[in-house]
């Protein structure tokens, strides 16, 4: 294991399903003062991104890496504090109804778009509407809102086919953003975003693949943001990317490999240490339909045990991780610290739970993704290979691992994703319909908790979701080995402050220092 060439795996994953938790660490000496004074304001903030959107359309905008491009345009009906917590934005107060089937939206008043165009409740539901029809990459997000309701044009009330205790969140980002009705169906949109937010793009100093700038909203109903101008530099090359932090070419960015991390630290830039995503082996067949061995929760947890999870986060990562033995974040109420050290790395007991269920000469096909450092998988394979267990590898192309894994064509697979709220998890990974349950496994007894986290009260539902959480766990529906450090690093002329659920900090999170 420690001949493992080091390198940490790209982040990608995070833009496509992104949405990521903040889990704080331990600081280190490069740590940013967040208590530094600074001026009010700065002309030009500048900003190494992975990538561009492809439409500015609200409808079409996605979570992680691009959040914050979006949001300089567009404001969402309810901010995501970096603390996770929400709070009033274009909504100023928002309230499920009793039976849980509503949510009626009390609107701010005084703010209009950058074409002049008021905000209402009219604006509201156009785009709700547009949103559901333009099939976007989030698209779920709003499924349960069957139709919205404009009682008064401060008033718009969500009617729902089901009980959706996660909409505010979704409403946070792409589900949230508020585009003009007057552009929402225009082909303008796409390259010319039309909202009611801190910045107006500046399309003459827009280079497609290169530069997106972003100009301040002089009209802005809010509290300006210090920036005068704010410039998202495409850097898709991780070295690239690397040196233009370090020749002050950009103010800050994300890197994908540990070993940058290492670089940009030694040149003397910030970082706060903290996580988003968590990842690890899915069982997805647990009706062992494709791998029948995998029916049994015994040969799971053989597989989970003989996995050397630290020895992997120390050569992969360069330690630069937290084990975890559970899919739920800390800060919610899934979440039981005690279950990140559930599984121990203990390939004696793995080779006897195999003999216990009969499955000493199983064949486990593991699929691989160009996305995720090789390490992994040849770790993975060889701790496997110890206890017996045949592994048959499936190249994957680019572009090929989301789309097969939803479709179900593997009993099992590696993957990274963000950590969402109890109800959000539940809805990607656990579900019956959930995204990331493509062999749709469910039982009664989780049917049953999974009800309860739908439709109870506060307590209720935070209870249940902690018996989800330990039901997963027991049962080895996932194999989790560690959150993984998200590697943002800035200059000294930038003082930010991480975001939770998201892998780089919202456009609301910078402040200049002076300097």
């Amino acid at each position: 294991m420690m001949g493992i060439k080091s390198r940490l795996l790209p982040t990608v994953v995070t833009a496509v399903v992104s949405a990521l938790a903040f889990t704080a660490c331990g600081g280190t000496s490069t740590q940013t003062q967040q208590t530094q004074a600074g001026p009010a304001t700065a002309p030009l903030l500048r900003i190494g991104s992975l990538q561009e959107p492809t439409s500015y359309d609200p409808a079409q905008a996605n979570e992680g890496h691009l959040a914050p491009v979006y949001q300089a345009a567009y404001d969402p009906l309810i901010k995501l504090n970096a603390d996770g917590t929400l709070s009033p934005m274009l909504a100023t107060s928002w309230e499920a109804s009793s039976d849980k089937l509503s949510y009626t939206l009390k609107l701010r008043t005084g703010v209009k778009f950058s074409d002049g165009e008021v905000f209402d409740s009219a604006a509201v539901k156009a785009n709700v509407e547009h949103f559901k029809k333009a099939n976007g990459p989030l698209a779920s997000s709003l499924k349960s809102v069957a139709s919205v309701t404009t009682p008064d044009a401060t008033t718009a009330v969500l009617k729902l086919s089901a009980a959706d205790p996660g909409l505010p969140y979704s409403l946070t980002n792409a589900a949230g953003y508020m585009g003009a009705p007057n552009a929402l169906e225009t082909p303008g949109i796409k390259t010319n975003p039309v909202g009611t937010g801190p910045y107006i793009l500046d399309t003459a100093n827009t280079v497609a693949g290169s530069k997106i700038s972003y100009k301040r909203n002089d009209s802005y109903w809010g509290d300006k943001l210090p920036y005068d101008k704010v410039e998202f530099q495409i850097l898709t090359d991780e070295t690239a990317r690397l040196n233009a932090l370090k020749s002050g070419q950009i103010d800050a960015a994300i890197l994908a490999r540990a070993a940058s991390a290492t670089d940009a630290e030694t040149a003397g830039l910030l970082h706060q240490p903290y996580s988003t995503n968590w990842e690890g082996i899915f069982f997805f067949d647990r009706n062992g339909t494709m791998t029948p061995e995998l029916k049994d929760p015994r040969v799971r947890e053989a597989l989970t045990l003989a996995i050397d999870r630290d020895a992997l986060l120390q050569a992969v990562a360069l330690g630069k991780g937290q084990l975890t033995s559970q899919t739920f974040r800390p800060n919610v109420a899934a979440y039981d610290p005690s279950l990140d050290s559930a599984y121990k790395y203990d390939p004696a007991r793995a080779k006897q739970l195999l003999k216990d269920a009969g499955a000493e000469n199983m064949t486990v096909t593991l699929p691989i993704s160009p996305v995720f450092d090789p390490a992994i998988y040849d770790s993975i394979e060889q701790n496997w290979k110890a206890i017996g267990v045949k592994v048959v590898r499936h190249q994957w192309g680019p572009g090929q691992a989301i789309p097969s894994m939803l479709r179900g064509d593997f009993a099992v697979s590696y993957m990274s994703l963000a950590q969402r709220d109890d109800w959000r998890n539940i809805q990607l990974l656990i579900a019956p319909n959930a995204p990331y349950n493509p062999l749709k496994s469910q039982t009664p007894e989780l049917d049953a908790l999974i009800q309860k986290v739908q439709t109870g009260d506060e307590k209720t539902a935070g209870d249940a979701a902690k018996q989800v959480n330990q039901y997963l766990v027991d049962q080895h529906w996932f194999s989790p080995l560690y959150r993984l450090e998200q590697f943002f690093y800035h200059n000294d002329k930038v003082a930010v402050e991480n975001q939770a659920e998201q892998a780089v900090p919202s456009i609301y999170n910078y402040k200049p220092t002076g300097k």
